[in-house]
C-alpha cells in the first residue's frame, strides 16, 4: 500500500463514522465543492459549517479521497442525511446552493450533483411508467426520445472531454440505437430549467429501459475515450446520471469506483 493510499484508507475510516447533523453537512458540502485550493468555494464552505469545531479534518480527509471514493462517500452520507429532520435536510440543500454559485462559472458537474442532492434529500421521482407501456427505446414517443436527446446532449459537455468533436461524436454514438442520424436533434445542451425539465420526462422511463439508456451512454464513452478508462469527470457525470434514473451501472462503469463497505 502506497503513503497515498495508506492516507485515503485512514481518513476513509474516519468518514465512515461520521453521522451527526453539523458533520454530516460539512463532509457533504466539501465532497461536491471545487478543490480546497478554490479560494471563493472554501471561503463559502467555511462560512456554511463555521462553528463546528472538526470541520478542517473533515475538509482534510476529504481531500485524502481518491476520485474512485469520492461518489460513493458522497452517497452513503446522503443516505445518512435523509434520515435527518426535514429543516435540517433543507438547510444542507439551501448551502449546497450558496456554495454551488461560488463556482464561476456553474460547473455542469454541479448541476449534477444538485440534482442528485435534491432527489436523495427529499424529492420523490416522478412515477415510472407501466413496463409494459414500451419495451424497446426506439418505440418510445418522438416528444420522449427529444428529451433523452436533451440529456444525452447535457452530459456531452462532460463525458468526451471539452473537444467539441468528441462531444459531437459521442452524443451520436449514444443515441445511434435508438434513433437514426437523420432524426437526430442537434446537440443542443438546455440550460438548468430545460435539464430539470428533460430528466423529469427520462427518469420516467419504464423500469427495464434505464438501464438500457445507461448502457448506451457507457458503451459510447468507452467507444470514443481514447484510455482504457474513463476521466474521472466522465465517469462521475455518468455515475451521477445513473443515480439519477435509479438504473443500476454497467460493469465498465462500476469498475472505476470503490464500493465502501459503510453502513447507511
Amino acid at each position: 500500500m502506497t503513503t497515498a493510499q495508506a492516507r485515503e484508507h485512514d481518513a476513509l475510516a474516519r468518514l465512515s463514522r461520521v453521522n451527526g447533523p453539523g458533520e454530516l453537512k460539512a463532509a457533504v458540502l466539501a465532497l461536491v465543492t471545487q478543490p480546497a485550493d478554490a479560494a471563493a468555494s472554501l471561503a463559502v464552505w467555511q462560512a456554511e459549517v463555521d462553528p463546528l469545531p472538526t470541520a478542517q479534518a473533515l475538509l482534510d480527509d476529504v481531500g485524502r479521497l481518491s476520485d474512485a471514493s469520492r461518489l460513493p462517500a458522497l452517497e452513503v452520507l446522503l443516505a445518512r442525511a435523509r434520515l435527518l429532520p426535514k429543516p435540517e435536510r433543507r438547510a444542507m440543500l439551501q448551502s449546497t446552493r450558496r456554495l454551488m454559485a461560488a463556482h464561476a462559472p456553474l460547473r455542469p458537474i454541479d448541476r449534477l450533483h444538485w440534482l442528485m442532492m435534491r432527489r436523495r434529500l427529499g424529492d420523490h421521482p416522478p412515477a415510472a411508467a407501466s413496463p409494459a407501456s414500451h419495451n424497446d427505446m426506439a418505440q418510445l414517443p418522438p416528444a420522449t426520445l427529444l428529451q433523452v436527446a436533451r440529456v444525452t446532449a447535457y452530459l456531452s459537455r462532460m463525458v468526451p472531454g471539452r473537444d467539441p468533436a468528441a462531444a459531437l461524436a459521442w452524443y451520436a454514438q449514444a443515441l445511434s440505437p435508438f434513433l437514426p442520424r437523420e432524426m437526430m436533434p442537434p446537440c443542443q445542451p438546455p440550460d438548468g430549467d430545460g435539464l430539470a425539465h428533460a430528466l423529469d420526462e427520462v427518469e420516467a422511463l419504464p423500469w427495464m429501459l434505464r438501464p438500457v439508456l445507461v448502457r448506451a451512454w457507457v458503451d459510447a464513452a468507452v467507444a470514443t475515450s481514447l484510455r482504457a478508462r474513463l476521466p474521472a469527470a466522465a465517469a462521475d457525470a455518468l455515475r451521477l446520471a445513473a443515480d439519477l434514473l435509479d438504473s443500476p451501472l454497467p460493469p465498465e462503469l462500476a469498475r472505476q469506483y470503490t464500493e465502501l463497505e459503510w453502513t447507511c
